[in-house]
């Protein structure tokens, strides 16, 4: 529970102590700093920064300060009051990532959230009834349960855009992955010889080149650049032409 509450924005001492107050109830600094093995100075500082967020209070009581934990819809206010500070910030945010844009921008996500972050990302930037070219990876990393899954929820956003996907596959993978994707009503599906295919998946949609390495640590590399875009849409072409339906 102290991960959850810390990858909502709380560090790892504000965690421990709102946890600790939140299932004990009023306490002064000395049991705090004994059960939680924080610092006494850093304590104090961090019940300061507790209350800033509004998720800690006290009264003052002839012992001295007890310190209590808000209640838990606290914690769902501030996120709520967090998404609406990203919202209005969100049409400044666009504007200025435009006027910064240049002829070619370069991107590397790392890790399974930062590959998810990038599919994402390939979706969302690609208009309704848009096509995306796909070279896809082997029959061995589809086997992975969590990409094949990820995968498959992507696909689904991917139709209620209506776009086109234009998928190129190693032919083992038509009996489990392939198939899946024949079904989607958007999709088109072509296969060539493992011998044609690499490690890395290629998505190329408008002036984007996205390569995807599925490995221990997922990797991709995006490339945002007309004419090398072009370059990889001319090699697609080549492969879907030589690729069979079957």
């Amino acid at each position: 529970m102290q991960a959850e509450l810390e990858s909502l924005g709380l560090t790892k001492n504000e965690a421990k102590i709102y946890l600790f107050l939140l299932k004990n109830g009023q306490r002064t600094t000395g049991p705090i700093i004994k059960e939680t093995g924080i610092a006494n100075s850093r304590v104090y500082e961090t019940l300061h920064s507790l209350i800033s967020k509004g998720l800690v209070n006290y009264t003052l009581q002839k012992e001295g300060k007890y310190f209590q934990a808000a209640s838990p819809n606290a914690l769902e206010e501030r996120e709520e009051e967090r998404k609406k500070k990203i919202a209005s910030l969100m049409p400044s945010l666009k504007n200025l990532e435009s006027t910064q844009t240049t002829p070619t921008t370069s991107a590397v996500y790392e890790g399974f959230d930062g590959f998810k972050t990038a599919f994402k990302k390939i979706i969302d930037d690609c208009p309704a009834n848009g096509t995306i070219y796909i070279i896809g990876f082997s029959k061995h990393q589809y086997a992975t349960k969590s990409l094949r899954t990820f995968l498959t929820n992507m696909n689904l956003k991917s139709a209620k855009k209506k776009q086109k996907l234009k998928l190129i596959f190693d032919r083992s993978a038509k009996a489990s992955f392939g198939k899946d994707r024949e079904k989607e009503k958007y999709n088109e599906v072509r296969y060539l010889p493992q011998e044609y295919m690499s490690p890395a998946a290629i998505d190329i949609m408008q002036d984007y080149v996205y390569i995807f390495l599925w490995e221990e640590k997922p990797f991709v590399y995006m490339i945002k650049n007309q004419k090398i875009a072009e370059s990889f849409q001319q090699y697609f072409n080549v492969m879907w032409n030589l690729a069979k339906k079957q």
